[in-house]
């Protein structure tokens, strides 16, 4: 789960030091009117208005988990461009989740609230509030949006999904799919592909664990089309709190899982790379990274793509290993290592491990973890790996661990750290483009366009624009 997980529990409640919580209010949707006091305008900038098709409409861009926009407009040469365009400050919590953002409009979730802002001014449009939020500000999952039906999807700390309609705010129905008192607890982010809304189950950071699982969800009314329970009846573990991702070809989910619960071996699906039948939630295959766990699971989604002719599933967990599957050809066939490269030791966040998912370009995987083992860089580093053979191509040393989602737009890699956000050209690991920012970050960086958007967990979110042409 979320850590030993104490160390990752704690660099939350650091970076909430100072967030102002908003009181108590009425269950309902607030109209919000005229420029938000929270609201700061960069220097003038004009914006490059997003084309539909590359929408940012889920957590890692595309069902793939790719994390890569290939109609955004931002490449090495003009990366240097970007200028801020605005903040806004959020006066209810921290934002750490990846925003949605479809045409005009940017989503977000902060504190207990799914926020609707302009794009180009981030002036907030409307905002819709939980029911409850058991635990104060903190709402790490992203926000799916269907523009065809107009809903919004994401999960809370209370193992409840929400649908909302964009074009009023107002909920439409929400779920509760564990109980919280048990230790249910949603972190990661749902999984709209084939018709159906996706989303895992976790426990609150193993204290006290539960028996979590995989939910198939109709996005029109919320009821469960079928549950893929990770662990046996009467047993606990194997949480979901990573996003899922998807391989259409294969009709499957791609799923990564936790850890045993108590500590100690595996047996079923914890520790793994799962592929579910996505009508049925059947298991097609399972790859079991580690066998006798305590407390090294994966702690971020997989990323699927085909390279040469060979289809791979990549991700990456806290023992500080990536690994590299290749999926079965015939049904009930095993799945094959391709290979497994250690970028980090085992470990907790700060320290050690993996706890961002992999982006994926032109058959490269840039992924981040904990201190490099030959302690040249000491805080963390982002690496680009070969696809084929798990090589390392390059790296660049990072100034704390990277947890926040990274992106790709063109040849430019971003990612952010607790001290800023940053543009790699993706073939050399040049840097071509930073900003300042005031950590931490766990929320992912989206693009669409000429725009780059990220939130921080002090409350701000971030809009850089290109220039017009």
């Amino acid at each position: 789960m979320r850590t030993a997980k104490q160390p990752l529990w704690n660099t939350f409640v650091w970076g909430l030091i100072g967030v102002v919580v908003l009181a108590a209010m009425a269950r309902g949707i607030f109209a919000l009117a005229g420029q938000a006091p929270g609201v700061t305008t960069g220097a003038p900038v004009n914006v490059v208005s997003p084309v539909n098709p590359g929408d940012w409409t889920q957590s890692r861009y595309d069902v793939y988990g790719t994390g890569a926009n290939p109609t955004a407009r931002i490449t090495t040469a003009n990366a240097g461009q970007l200028a801020p365009l605005w903040t806004y400050h959020s006066p209810v919590g921290p934002f750490s989740s990846t925003p949605a953002i479809v045409g005009d409009t940017l989503y977000a979730t902060t504190g207990k609230f799914l926020y609707a802002f302009d794009l180009r001014t981030g002036t907030p449009r409307w905002r819709f509030e939980v029911l409850k939020n058991p635990y104060g500000a903190l709402l790490t999952s992203s926000v799916a949006v269907d523009p065809t039906t107009h809903m919004a999807y994401f999960g809370t700390p209370d193992a409840r999904v929400y649908g909302v309609d964009t074009q009023t705010g107002k909920g439409v129905w929400n779920i509760q799919l564990g109980d919280p008192q048990q230790g249910a607890f949603i972190w990661g982010s749902p999984l709209l592909v084939n018709g159906k809304l996706y989303i895992g189950l976790a426990s609150r950071e193993d204290n006290p664990c539960i028996r979590s699982g995989v939910f198939a969800l109709n996005p029109a009314t919320g009821a469960i089309e079928w549950t893929h329970w990770t662990t046996p009846a009467d047993t606990l573990g194997g949480g979901v709190w990573s996003s899922i991702s998807a391989d259409p070809a294969q009709h499957a989910l791609l799923v990564t899982t936790s850890n045993a619960c108590p500590f100690g071996p595996v047996i079923a699906d914890e520790d793994a790379i799962l592929a579910l039948d996505w009508d049925t939630g059947a298991t097609q295959w399972r790859y079991t990274a580690i066998h006798h766990d305590d407390d090294f699971d994966f702690g971020q989604g997989a990323v699927s793509f085909t390279y040469g002719g060979v289809p791979y599933v990549v991700a990456g967990n806290k023992y500080g290993v990536v690994y590299s599957v290749v999926p079965p050809t015939s049904p009930g066939g095993q799945p094959r290592l391709a290979w497994a490269t250690r970028i980090t030791g085992a470990g907790y966040l700060s320290f050690s491990g993996i706890y961002q998912p992999p982006a994926y370009r032109n058959g490269v995987i840039y992924v981040a973890g904990g201190p490099t083992l030959d302690n040249a860089c000491p805080k963390g580093a982002v690496w680009a790996l070969d696809a084929r053979s798990g090589a390392p191509l390059w790296r660049q040393c990072t100034a704390s661990q990277v947890v926040s989602p990274g992106a790709i737009s063109g040849n430019v890699l971003f990612i952010s750290d607790n001290n800023g956000i940053y543009g790699f050209d993706v073939n050399t690991g040049r840097k071509v483009w930073s900003a300042p920012l005031t950590g931490p970050l766990w929320g992912g960086i989206a693009i669409v366009g000429g725009m780059v958007v990220v939130g921080t967990v002090p409350g701000d979110l971030h809009a850089y624009s290109l220039p017009a042409a």
